[in-house]
């Protein structure tokens, strides 16, 4: 079999036992959409750029230990929005213009460890979205690529009130999680699941 067909997780299994080659064609994948999800947001061609390389960093440097509930695919693009509001977190609130989820990540939690905060709510949105049924989770992919809920509707054929539906579906099942297992942390983490559905 020649190495573009590879499946996602053949590729990462190989990843995780150090192969190189197979690295640099998950990078070659997914780095396009990747950048136009990061650059969605933050409108600026460096720091999308250097969203995404980080991102890959990341990835290489915890090959192995990571465990991918779902499939690559929603792993990438959660992650991506993840570093987009690290992003923002990283800047004084006043220098760049932020939605009302992003200011309360920013404010009610300046403190966090965001490596390991992010993490874990990783974990946790990889775990509740493994149980849910494969048309919500299908939202949930699109919806991280900053698509539209037109746009949703198109591509999976369905009305534009099915497609509000299934996404405050999804936001209801990560909110049940989150509240389940950080009720310390859940004012932050309900704020950054916030975030990740919005659309600019």
């Amino acid at each position: 079999m020649l190495m573009h067909q590879l499946s996602d997780n053949e590729l990462l299994l190989r990843i995780k036992k150090d192969d190189h080659s197979s690295f640099d064609l998950l990078f070659d994948r997914y780095w396009e959409r990747l950048y136009k999800v990061a650059f969605a947001r933050v409108a600026d061609d460096h720091v999308a750029q250097d969203i995404v390389q980080e991102l890959f960093i990341k990835l290489w440097e915890r090959r192995h230990s990571m465990e991918i509930r779902l499939t690559l695919e929603n792993y990438l693009l959660t992650a991506v929005r993840f570093s987009v509001i690290s992003h923002f977190r990283s800047r004084n609130v006043n220098e760049v213009r932020l939605d009302d989820a992003l200011q309360r990540v920013n404010l009610l939690e300046s403190s966090i460890n965001e490596n390991e905060g992010y993490f874990e709510l990783e974990k946790t949105l990889e775990e509740a979205l493994s149980k849910m049924p494969g048309m919500l989770q299908k939202v949930y992919q699109l919806r991280s690529e900053d698509m539209g809920v037109k746009e949703i509707a198109t591509e999976l054929g369905v009305a534009e009130q099915t497609v509000k539906n299934y996404i405050s579906e999804v936001l209801r099942r990560l909110r049940i999680a989150i509240v389940d297992k950080h009720p310390e942390k859940q004012v932050t983490y309900l704020a950054i699941i916030s975030a990740l559905f919005i659309k600019t």
